[in-house]
């Protein structure tokens, strides 16, 4: 195991230095590694950049576990060069998953935005195993929770814990989530085992 490990941190570093890496976590991988799951609203947001926020967030519907009534966390927007600056308002719905970090304690692992889904940067996007960037509310929610519904026990991960390099999976060129996760670099996408694409036989 520590020899794949090395090896694939050190296929990582060499494709460095041919440009950037960028690494998004597909709906299905997050819904299997979180420990629970809940759409929530804004309270309190605070601006610090014209793309970074800290948000105050109050728990409206749980959808796995039992997501903590409230959470803090940053929330950065990748802004689309052209584009209007971002705003992030009270009462603005927000997907959050969360997981336990060392003191068992919940953290937020990743946020999306609801009420105006985003279609670029990996902090915020929304794709799924087909690597499509997913935009409206129901089709977020609906990927989530019929994923909850068939692989209710999955065992989730720690918080800020590495990824095993067997959920990394490269993102076709041409692909919605390619341009989306930094258009031009070469991008990884984590997918649970059952639904990585089978590879062609030469």
């Amino acid at each position: 195991m520590r020899t794949t490990v090395f090896a694939f941190l050190f296929s990582i570093a060499s494709l460095t230095l041919r440009g950037e890496i960028s690494v998004g976590a597909s709906l299905e991988w997050l819904t299997d590694t979180s420990t629970s799951i809940g759409t929530y609203v804004i309270t309190d947001s605070r601006k610090e950049s014209d793309s970074a926020f800290q948000l105050s967030l109050k728990v409206e519907e749980s959808l796995k576990g039992k997501p903590p009534q409230n959470a803090n966390s940053p929330y950065w927007v990748r802004r689309p060069k052209g584009s209007e600056t971002p705003i992030v308002r009270v009462g603005d719905r927000f997907l959050i998953f969360l997981k336990r970090d060392d003191n068992d304690s919940d953290r937020v692992a990743h946020l999306i935005n609801l009420s105006t889904s985003q279609s670029g940067g990996m902090e915020s996007v929304s794709i799924n195993h087909k690597f499509e960037v997913l935009t409206g509310q129901a089709e977020i929610l609906t990927v989530v929770k019929e994923r909850i519904k068939g692989h209710p026990t999955v065992s989730p991960t720690k918080w800020r814990e590495f990824p095993l390099s067997r959920f990394y999976v490269e993102v076709p060129m041409g692909s919605q989530a390619f341009g989306e996760l930094y258009g031009g670099s070469t991008c990884f996408l984590l997918l649970p085992d059952d639904l990585k694409p089978e590879k062609k036989s030469k």
